[in-house]
């Protein structure tokens, strides 16, 4: 009784098991009919991908250049270090002797071990692409399995900080180009303006692997050579550039900006504190660009367009044009400056504590009398000043089509301020920005350009990409016997008892006229003016107040025109003498 229970057990046991067998084959007979017959075409592609993969070849960049046809940006050739960890026995032994051989630093060694320990041992690592060819060949020449060599480009900026905002930075795109893992693209100024015109386009080859990755081989039959990118050229002189830029760097932040009267060419444009993008390249990359991010005097920033300040006494050349050609003023009219003036329950401030004395115009301009130009400006009106300073450029934008983030500034009147503070214009505000103080902001660009023009009596409009063919611009229709008397004014301010005498130059009989700008960046209370006013040197660094220069030379056929800001200087004098540097570069 027991055996046949037993027996019949077995039975049901082998019947399932046998049942179970057959449907799993069955099963397994059908996947593998459906693969192989019926999505056939789907998986041989997936084999094919398997087998061959494209590798992007990146084409060399484009240069920037200047005028002339010197190289600003260039790619220049490099060679990139890797070592192929399954290529050698001991691994530990290979990292150090590269380190060794190539005096790498602990950080990038350490870089290196994290690389070698989250990659497939076959996949190469890439150790540094900044080594010289002589120290490579020594170690080439060792023959250490595992180390490989291969050429590429690396992006080298000739000036380096010398307009580094202007020319921008090639870095890596935020989307990682597949295949290309060298890929770089124009970070900001020109080199991602003209990022199409000088990237080139890349070639390919096509490299077969086997099943996990190794590369076994390249097919030739399908290799497509890299388009080498375009040039190009723009209106910057590099010697100018380079003085500029040096002038600048004397004080701690400013601009400049430096035009051809000619033809609107911008022969020089710079900003400071600058940054050199030949070391975003170095193992100091991070600290060196987490320095630059922590700079309140912000060096990544284009000064001279993006910057906003008040031009202080450089804009009464606007108020002094626009009196005169409105007929509010004579030229040898006098108004009496004794260091204050009263007008209704408010009493405003000339510069010179004792006063001027009495000013006509071309004295008002030599001596900066805020007094003068603050009774004037009462007199023709917010109106008649916003329009003559629309006419010499100010609030308008030039370089939209060529970089990035240039500021309007503002020129108010009556319904701005009703717009932008929700009050109505009062008399006090036309006072005020009669010495360019008040809610009026230029950049330093527009300011250049107001010197250019009121110099050449022309609409010049400023660009920084070069032609063959220069713009001709239209007359501005100024009175030219008005602008004849601002102009002798601005000569003056150059001279013995001038606001800039000790900028005074002369480079073979030719001389430099120009307005000074002080303009405040706090207001000075009553009571400090009791107690006594401090002076920029008790002052914090950003409560100084900028100095500002508008230039041009030579005197008797102007043809540079200059502007230049430097922020918290105190006072104009640094301005003054960078444009006086300046322009004897230009005249030589």
């Amino acid at each position: 009784m027991i055996d046949t229970e037993v027996s019949r057990t077995f039975d049901r046991r082998s019947a399932l098991f046998l049942t179970g067998g057959v449907v799993l084959t069955s099963v397994l007979v059908l996947r593998m009919l459906q693969m192989q017959v019926f999505e056939y075409k789907d998986y041989s592609k997936k084999s094919e991908n398997n087998i061959f993969r494209i590798q992007a070849i990146l084409p060399q960049r484009g240069d920037i250049l200047t005028d002339s046809g010197t190289v600003i940006s260039r790619d220049a050739p490099i060679y990139r270090v890797y070592i192929i960890p399954e290529e050698s026995n001991d691994i530990e032994n290979l990292v150090n002797q590269v380190a060794t051989n190539l005096n790498l630093r602990k950080k990038t060694v350490d870089r290196i071990w994290r690389d070698i320990k989250k990659q497939k041992a076959f996949q190469p690592v890439l150790v540094t692409e900044n080594s010289n060819w002589n120290t490579l060949a020594k170690l080439s020449a060792k023959n250490i399995p595992g180390i490989h060599i291969s050429t590429g480009f690396s992006r080298v900026y000739e000036m380096g900080p010398a307009g580094a905002q202007v020319f921008g930075y090639v870095g890596a795109p935020k989307k990682p180009v597949p295949n290309a893992p060298f890929f770089t693209t124009g970070i900001n100024g020109l080199e991602k303006r003209f990022n199409d015109d000088i990237c080139g386009q890349m070639g390919q080859t096509v490299l077969i692997t086997n099943a996990v990755g190794r590369v076994t081989g390249e097919d030739k039959a399908q290799y497509v050579p890299p388009i080498s990118g375009g040039n190009i050229r723009t209106t910057i002189r590099e010697n100018v550039q380079k003085t500029l830029y040096d002038s600048l760097a004397m004080n701690r932040a400013g601009c400049g900006v430096v035009i051809d009267i000619e033809n609107g060419a911008i022969l020089a444009m710079a900003s400071t504190p600058s940054f050199d993008p030949n070391n975003f390249k170095t193992d100091d990359s991070e600290e060196y660009i987490a320095s630059l991010l922590d700079d309140v005097a912000k060096p990544f920033m284009n000064k001279t367009i993006e910057g906003l300040y008040p031009p202080g006494s450089t804009f009464k050349i606007v108020v002094a044009l626009a009196a005169l050609e409105s007929g509010a003023i004579t030229p040898n009219e006098k108004i009496f400056c004794p260091g204050f003036w009263e007008y209704g329950n408010h009493k405003y401030h000339c510069w010179e504590k004792h006063g001027h004395g009495y000013v006509d115009l071309i004295g008002a301009l030599k001596h900066s009398c805020d007094i003068y130009f603050y009774q004037v400006a009462l007199r023709i009106g917010i109106d008649a000043i916003k329009q003559m300073a629309l006419r010499l450029g100010l609030n308008q934008k030039y370089m939209d089509d060529v970089l990035a983030h240039e500021m309007t500034g503002i020129i108010p009147d009556r319904r701005w301020k009703e717009r932008n503070v929700g009050a109505p214009w009062v008399h006090g505000d036309t006072i005020i920005s009669g010495i360019g103080q008040g809610f009026i902001l230029t950049n330093c660009l527009q300011l250049a350009v107001m010197m250019a023009r009121v110099a050449s009596n022309k609409e010049i409009v400023p660009h920084l990409v070069y032609s063959e063919n220069p713009p001709k611009f239209k007359k501005l229709g100024i009175q030219e016997k008005n602008l004849k008397l601002v102009l002798n004014g601005l000569e003056e301010v150059t001279k013995k008892g001038g606001t800039a005498s000790g900028s005074a130059i002369n480079v073979d009989g030719k001389k430099m006229g120009g307005k000074t700008g002080t303009s405040q960046v706090r207001s000075i209370s009553k009571a400090e003016r009791e107690s006594g006013v401090l002076t920029n040197d008790q002052l914090k660094w950003n409560l100084r107040n900028h100095g500002l220069f508008v230039g041009y030379a030579p005197t008797n056929a102007p043809k540079y025109a200059v502007c230049v800001i430097m922020e918290h200087a105190g006072g104009s004098g640094p301005a003054a003498r960078a444009t006086a540097n300046i322009m004897k570069e230009l005249l030589k």
